[in-house]
Parts: structure tokens; sequence; C-alpha cells
């Protein structure tokens, strides 16, 4: 067992953000207006059909970006606005003044609305709106520029079916929300599930928010009552704090036929994340997160990223189902959230396979992602979507193994990352490239959305 989360944090983090890395809202401008005071929003989905409705995206310039870079190169987690967190806790509340909202209100109005056009959760298997099942497999891309619609092409053109999309939410790369709709139209037109997450890299200009994504610094924005003050140890609470702007909930909204919402993503917290006083952290703030999207009117499928930056499967086990009893959000009394897992366990020393094997199987016991994927991943009565890699600390070389068993279970994964025309893989190169991509395992095996 390594020494220290702090530790553990520089050597496996990858580059998001913080658990909920994708959160909403707090900017008076963006906030709606018809916060109801206490209660919750519970929104009873039918039988997927149709497609998905029309909603005009929010106001916010030309879909012509310019400027700026995206972070600097390398993994998630090497610097700008990543490995920040720390647990989140306290809920209920009603709306408070200048439309700032509490965890656990009711949201009237002024955000998505509950549709049969949306994707759906049944059982652990990801639904489109016509009711077939999904297998996702796509890379995850950080989005700076519309012009990445180019990328979007390349990607489906592999046959993936799916990826991850970053909104950059950066001054510097100057995005809008009419820059974010022409992506996602993009991914729509491909027939791919699209997840969204939150991402910002510019710490020289203190992660200033473009103005026509509603502005502000980040990690100084008002925090959503009953979650801690916005900051760079708090980052969660400066997500949600996002989330809850307007444009974001039209985009959602008229996308939703193709859309999971990263609700929290890879939870860090002070302290020794491999302990259970960290699990109950997270599963805390899993729920704080899932009951403040519903309180906004969000009714699409939420993800939740595992503790310990994605990587801890027992904790999804441990409490997966207390954390989707807080939804209200349900297709034939099934809860709309599902979890991620970063099966990042091929590091060298085996630490995961110990320290997951204890607590999946019993002391002194050892499990392979592999075999943890087909046993623990694949038989929840949820979704979980499978997070891999080709950093030697991360999936290394056992890349192979977990795309195959994914396949033979039918469980959805997404591939860290897209650069440079074509998927990341440090640790095993072309090797890497042409089996994530090309085998029938990976993208090329990957079926479209029936949309």
């Amino acid at each position: 067992m390594r020494a220290t989360a702090t530790s553990l944090r520089l050597r496996f983090c990858r580059a998001t953000f913080s658990f909920v890395a994708m959160t909403a809202a707090c900017s008076n401008q963006d906030a709606p207006s018809g916060e109801g005071a206490g209660g919750t929003t519970s929104a009873i989905l039918g039988q997927p059909q149709g497609g998905a409705g029309e909603t005009s995206v929010g106001s916010g310039g030309t879909s012509s970006e310019s400027g700026g870079t995206v972070g600097s190169g390398g993994r998630r987690g090497t610097g700008g606005a990543s490995s920040r967190g720390g647990s989140v806790s306290g809920t209920g509340g009603a709306a408070g003044a200048a439309g700032v909202a509490s965890v656990g209100g009711a949201a009237s109005g002024g955000g998505a609305v509950a549709s049969t056009g949306s994707i759906q959760l049944r059982g652990n298997k990801i639904l489109d709106t016509k009711g077939n099942a999904i297998v996702a497999r796509g890379p995850e891309d950080v989005v700076a520029s519309a012009s990445q619609t180019k990328e979007i092409d390349q990607i489906a053109a592999l046959g993936a079916n799916a990826m991850r999309m970053l909104f950059t939410l950066d001054a510097a790369n100057g995005m809008t929300p009419a820059g974010f709709d022409t992506l996602l139209a993009s991914a729509v037109s491909h027939h791919m599930l699209v997840w969204i997450s939150l991402y910002a890299w510019d710490s020289a200009h203190n992660y200033v928010i473009s103005s026509a994504l509603g502005g502000g610094n980040l990690y100084s924005l008002t925090a959503p009552a009953g979650t801690p003050a916005c900051s760079g140890s708090a980052a969660t609470s400066c997500y949600l704090a996002v989330w809850n702007r307007q444009w974001l909930k039209d985009l959602v909204n008229k996308y939703r036929s193709n859309i999971i919402i990263d609700a929290g993503q890879e939870f860090v917290q002070s302290g020794d994340a491999s302990v259970e006083a960290a699990r109950v952290a997270w599963s805390t703030a899993a729920k704080t997160n899932v009951q403040f999207f519903r309180s906004q009117g969000y009714t699409s499928p939420l993800e939740i990223m595992a503790n310990f930056q994605g990587r801890d499967l027992y904790c999804i086990v441990e409490y997966g189902q207390a954390i989707r009893a807080v939804d209200t959000v349900s297709v034939n009394g099934e809860p709309q959230t599902m979890f991620g897992w970063q099966a990042y366990w091929g590091t060298t020393d085996k630490y995961y396979l110990s320290y997951q094997g204890a607590l999946l199987l019993g002391s002194n016991q050892s499990i392979t992602a592999v075999d943890a994927i087909h046993k623990f991943a694949a038989t929840q009565t949820f979704p979980i979507e499978i997070g891999i890699d080709n950093y030697a600390s991360d999936t290394n070389k056992d890349y192979q193994g977990e795309i195959d068993q994914a396949a033979t279970d039918s469980m959805s994964w997404l591939w860290w990352s897209w650069t440079n025309g074509g998927v990341e893989c440090p640790a095993s190169g072309s090797t890497c490239q042409t089996y994530v991509t090309t085998s029938q395992n990976g993208f090329a095996g990957a079926k479209p959305l029936s949309n």
C-alpha cells in the first residue's frame, strides 16, 4: 500500500478535474427563475421512443474560436485544474436568493424537460431512444474549438460509437455555446453517444471562464447551498456552479437523445484514498451531486466516477445502490444513475490487484482488472462504464485483455485519450493503436446508435 494519498495523486492523477469534474451552477444571470423551495424533482420516464426534441441554445457568440491552447500536453491530472477536490457534504435547503440553487431543492423550470427521447438505463444496460442496448466504445477528447468536428469525423470513421467530450471553459480558447453545439451536432450526426464533462486548464489566467459561457473565475464562483465554498481545494462546488448555467441546460436538453452527464469525475479528497472513510466521503459527495443535478431539472442519465480517482471498483459495489436510491428520475422504477470505473490496474507493482482483491474477494486475495470486469463490473444491476488507457502507471499492457473481456461481457468503455489524430498509446505504440481502433473488440466492432 502506498504511503500517502498525496503520493498516489501525484503518481496516478490523470487530467480531468476532481470528482465532480462536472457539476453545475450559480451565476446569477444564468440561474433559472423558477426554483421551487424544498422538495425534490421527480421525473418518471417511459419506454424509449422517438428522437430528441429541439430547443434553442442560449446566446453567446459564434462558433469560431481562436487563441489559447488547452493545457500542456500529456495526461489528465498533470496540471491546471485537475487533481483538485475534497469531499462534498451537506444537502437540503431551499433555493437561495438571486437564483443560487440549493442541493435538494425542486427545479420547477429553466432546465431540461423529462422526455422519452432521452438515453435510458435499464438493468446494467444503456439504451438508445429506440430501446436498443448500446455497448459504447470510443475515446475521450478535450474539445476547445468548433473546428474539432474534423476529429469527430475521424473518430467515427474508425467505427467508434461513443466519446467523452471535455468542454474547455477557459477564456483563452474563446469557446461559446454555439461552438459546443456544433461539436455535439457532429457527434449526433454520426449516431454517437456522448459523455459531457467540464474542463479548465489556464492557471496563468486564474482559470477565467469565457464570457460567452457566463464568465467568472472558476474557483471563485458562488457554490450551491449545501456544498463547500468553491475553491481550488473544493473544485466540486465550482463545477456545480457552472452546470447551473442555462446554456448547458439547453445543450443537454437539445441533445438528450445522445447524452450522459458526467456528474462526478475521478474523486479526490485529502487523506488516504484507500480506506473506508474515503469511500464514505465519496458516497456522500455522489449523493449530493445526484440531488443537485436533479434539483436543477436535468433528467438525462448521470455517471458518477469511482473513488480513488476512478480506480476503486469496490466503492461502487459497496455503495452504488445507495447512491442510486437518491435519484428522483427513474425509468420503470430504475434510477437513472450509473457509474464509471477507471480500470488502471496494470501497474508493475500490482498494487491495485492486491488492494482491490482484498476488498472484493477477502483478506490476502488478489484480482486482475480482467477478472474484476467479469466477476464484479458486469454483474452489477446498473451500468458501469470502464476507463482504459496505455500508460505504464495505469492500465499499461493490460489494455487488450480488458478490451476483450469487456466485449465478452458487453461492457461499455472509453479510451484515454484522442490526440494528434489517433488514440494515445505511450506504452505500446502502434501495436496498441491498431488493436484499439481496428479490432472487432475495439472501435471497429462498435455499433452506432439506432436513433
